[in-house]
Formats: structure tokens, C-alpha cells, sequence
């Protein structure tokens, strides 16, 4: 979708919304033409706020919602929704609604620890690893729970637990430290393997950290500049979108994400 088919929607849209103010799916389509027109996070979460009564009506305008929140840094009214609201997953959006809950956990419990409240960081950490039922989704067998593992083994480490922290360690570090492209619902984001590298510095084992840092970079560099599409056949896209989405520039984003992490880990191990 071209830039001026975007601004012609972004205009026509709040007059649908102004005939049928309380249809939410209006809303929700406005929010993401909004997105696509980079309408600032804080600037859309305004306007979804001037319509709380409609946000729990539609199960993606919900997670837009929540999602908005999160990026917002409003992680404890994020986390408030994903405990409440019944969520039905059904063809798309699987695994999108997952990551935001364990979002909102990993955020605060980061906040818990570098408030030396060891214990509240611990439980917010364990949390990320079960999915409640509410969220009306499982859990992949291929989910990571690296950063869990790390978050939690740092909390033990600081209450002077040396032997619970190394078990946490240890369990950090167990999976794969090739990275691998993320198309589809059950392909999992290579940003665990970061925390697999922490965690081998934290196990002293400086050589096998690097190696997982720069997996990352090198990956990320080789297929920044890839053609990718989805495959035609394709049954698990993790798709919300009235909107086509450009794949392109989310395989770009992701490879800057790889390779911003594992920068960030190579300065940890010198």
C-alpha cells in the first residue's frame, strides 16, 4: 500500500467512525492505517484511550491495545488486561498475545531487580514460562525461555544463593545458538540466543559467549539485505492486519535487532 492511499484512509476512516462511533472494528482499522502512516506510539494510544468502552469488544483491537501500552512502557496496565481479558485465538494472531504478556513480565520483573526486590523478580520471571488459560493459547514446545532462566539465575546470584543461581545459568544456556529467519507463528525470534551468551559469562565461559554473540551479528549481516516472502501455502501466519504488512522491512528490523544484540554482548565479554 503506497503513502497516499495510507493518508486518503487515515482521512476516511474517522468519518466511518464518526457515522458508527461504536463500531470497533472502525477503530481498530483506524489504529492500524495509523501505524502504518508512523503515527507515534503515544499518539495512538490517546486516541484508543478516548475509547476504553470499545477496547475489550474485539479480541485484536484488545491486543493493539495492550501492545500500545507495553511500547509505552505501561507494563503493569498491560499485564492488567492480559490477566483478565479472555482472549480466542483462532486463524492468526497466535503467538502475538503470548509474546505481550511475557513483554509486560520481563519488563517488570527487570525493574524488580535493579530495585533489589530479588524475590518479585523471580516470581514475574517463573511466570513468562506457563501461559494461562485466558490467554487462549499454549505453549510451543519450541518456545525458549532463556531470559527467564538468566533473570532468574542473576536474582539468586544476588540473595547469595550460588548454587540455585548456576542451576538457572546452566539452564540458559541450553538450545540452539543459530540464529534462524522468523516468518511464521511457530518460528521463534533468535533474541534468546543473547541471553544464552549472558549466561555463559556468567559461567565463565568467555569463548562460548562470543561464539553466540557473533552468530547473531553474522547472521543478522548475512541476510539483512534478503528477498524474503511467505510461502503460498502457508497456515500460521501470526496475522492481525486488515492491512498487508511489509515483510520486507520487518526481516530488515529483525537482522538489526540480531545484530544490535550481539554487539551489546561483545562488550559485556571484554
Amino acid at each position: 500500500m503506497n503513502k497516499a492511499t495510507i493518508t486518503e484512509k487515515t482521512v476516511l476512516i474517522p468519518t466511518y467512525k464518526s457515522a458508527e462511533p461504536e463500531n470497533s472494528r472502525f477503530l481498530l482499522e483506524q489504529d492500524q492505517l495509523f501505524a502504518k502512516a508512523n503515527i507515534s506510539c503515544s499518539e495512538r494510544l490517546a486516541v484508543l484511550n478516548q475509547h476504553k468502552n470499545l477496547i475489550e469488544d474485539r479480541d485484536t483491537l484488545c491486543l493493539a491495545y495492550v501492545t500500545l501500552l507495553n511500547e509505552n512502557g505501561l507494563y503493569k496496565e498491560a499485564l492488567n488486561i492480559l490477566e483478565h481479558h479472555k482472549f480466542h485465538v483462532w486463524e492468526g494472531g497466535e503467538g502475538k498475545i503470548a509474546q505481550q504478556y511475557k513483554t509486560s513480565l520481563f519488563a517488570l520483573a527487570e525493574k524488580e531487580f535493579k530495585d533489589n526486590n530479588f524475590a518479585n523478580a523471580i516470581i514475574l520471571a517463573e511466570r513468562t514460562i506457563h501461559y494461562p488459560d485466558n490467554l487462549g493459547e499454549g505453549k510451543l514446545f519450541n518456545v525458549p525461555d532463556n531470559r527467564a532462566y538468566y533473570i532468574i539465575g542473576k536474582c539468586y546470584k544476588e540473595l547469595g544463593k550460588r548454587d540455585n543461581a548456576y542451576k538457572y545459568f546452566d539452564l540458559a544456556t541450553v538450545g540452539s545458538t543459530e540464529p534462524e529467519p522468523v516468518r511464521y507463528y511457530n518460528d521463534q525470534p533468535s533474541d534468546y540466543i543473547y541471553y544464552i551468551g549472558l549466561a555463559y559469562l556468567e559461567l565463565g565461559e568467555k569463548e562460548k559467549a562470543k561464539k553466540a554473540f557473533n552468530n547473531l551479528i553474522n547472521f543478522g549481516k548475512k541476510h539483512i539485505n534478503d528477498k524474503v516472502d511467505y510461502d503460498f501455502f502457508a497456515v500460521s501466519l501470526p496475522e492481525l492486519e486488515v492491512y498487508q504488512d511489509d515483510i520486507q522491512k520487518r526481516n530488515e528490523d529483525y537482522c538489526k535487532m540480531l545484530i544490535t544484540l550481539g554487539k551489546k554482548g561483545l562488550e559485556y565479554s571484554n
